[in-house]
């Protein structure tokens, strides 16, 4: 362990001694990480003793060794806090867990996804509101978010996913642990074409005291978080707590007021939290999110069934309109009857229009 050690190596190490997250970003933040073994144990004085003892206990630096075959055996993946692909929003957040365990794959894109969550034992009511508001959200192609639990949570994962849509899932758990093991088949799916995410070291059990610290990575990492029935009090609203902390907006789903699953939602949005009655209402408040969702339609469109010369004519409109068909046709050296019949055409197949004046744009 001790020759060309990697800062993800000693964080990994750190979470497997099950050292106190903010403990590991303060060692990360004073010492340099690779040199942790060679360290004058005096830089470390910050530091209490039981949690030097850990660091440099013999048995746990053999040990450490099983453990991380045990991660490559299991085709278990690393981001930390150092590196590239670790998600985005989570780098902003108080407490960002130092490193996560995930299946499946992070994306640059997952950093446009909405948190979804509510009761575990939710109502006809918020089981068709959930389905009806993620599947609005999968036909934008938005990642969803949350956290693989009965209820609410299975709800989002399975419709965004009958919809074709990415899903992501934040355990409270070993990410080699399934809880609750009903949900061993969306498990299975999730970890092969989603992603499945968990800051705890493996078989981690899914104590209570996990769920909130598992709930500020299910905002942090997402744009907004939407909640869709809720009691009182109940661990929903915790998440909703750590996005106002988080500076992020709070959408919740009114509901009736002689439902108990109801009185959390409806306490937030007299709180301040945004009613949410569609897809529409969360895109008109975020703004990043609709230029992103804007943004891809105009890609997919490039990639839609144009020949090549309507490719070059519309790559050429998209980046350089209003344009006439006479530019056009002296820009690209093509014949003016040519380009007049590729713009007729991008017309009909709804990619550009003529803004009146015979110049065209491309169409939003």
């Amino acid at each position: 362990m001790h020759s060309d050690i990697t800062n993800k190596e000693v964080l990994t190490y750190f979470n497997f001694l099950r050292i106190n997250n903010k403990k590991i970003l303060d060692l990360a933040k004073y010492i340099d990480l690779k040199d942790i073994f060679d360290i004058d144990k005096d830089k470390l004085a910050f530091v209490d003793e039981k949690t030097i003892q850990k660091i440099f206990d013999k048995n746990n630096i053999e040990k450490f060794k099983y453990y991380k075959d045990r991660i490559i055996k299991q085709n278990i993946h690393i981001t930390s806090i150092f590196d590239d692909s670790y998600p985005y929003n989570l780098r902003y957040i108080d407490d960002p867990p130092a490193i996560m365990y995930y299946k499946g794959e992070l994306k640059e894109d997952d950093k446009y996804s909405i948190a979804v969550v509510g009761s575990r034992k939710c109502t006809d009511y918020g089981r068709w509101a959930c389905k009806k508001l993620v599947s609005d959200i999968a036909s934008f192609d938005i990642t969803t978010v949350s956290g693989l639990a009965l209820g609410i949570d299975s709800i989002c994962h399975k419709t965004s996913i009958e919809n074709n849509s990415r899903t992501i899932g934040v355990i409270g758990n070993g990410i080699n642990e399934i809880y609750p093991k009903i949900n061993h088949k969306l498990y299975e799916i999730m970890q092969k074409d989603h992603l499945i995410l968990s800051e705890f070291p493996l078989d981690s059990p899914p104590v209570a005291y996990n769920f909130p610290r598992r709930n500020r990575i299910l905002s942090g990492i997402s744009l907004a978080t939407v909640v869709i029935e809720a009691k009182e009090k109940s661990g929903t609203l915790i998440t909703a707590n750590f996005a106002a902390e988080q500076g992020k907006d709070i959408f919740a789903v009114p509901g009736n007021i002689n439902s108990i699953y109801s009185k959390g939602t409806n306490k937030l949005i007299q709180d301040g939290a945004k009613l949410v009655n569609s897809v529409d209402d969360i895109l008109s408040e975020i703004s990043e999110l609709k230029s992103f969702v804007d943004n891809k339609r105009k890609e997919e469109k490039n990639l839609d069934i144009l020949e090549e010369d309507e490719k070059e004519v519309f790559n050429y409109i998209s980046k350089n309109f209003p344009i006439n068909a006479e530019k056009l046709s002296n820009d690209l050296n093509m014949k003016i009857q040519d380009v007049n019949y590729i713009l007729i055409s991008l017309e009909l197949k709804d990619f550009i229009e003529n803004t009146g004046i015979d110049e065209f744009v491309v169409k939003e």
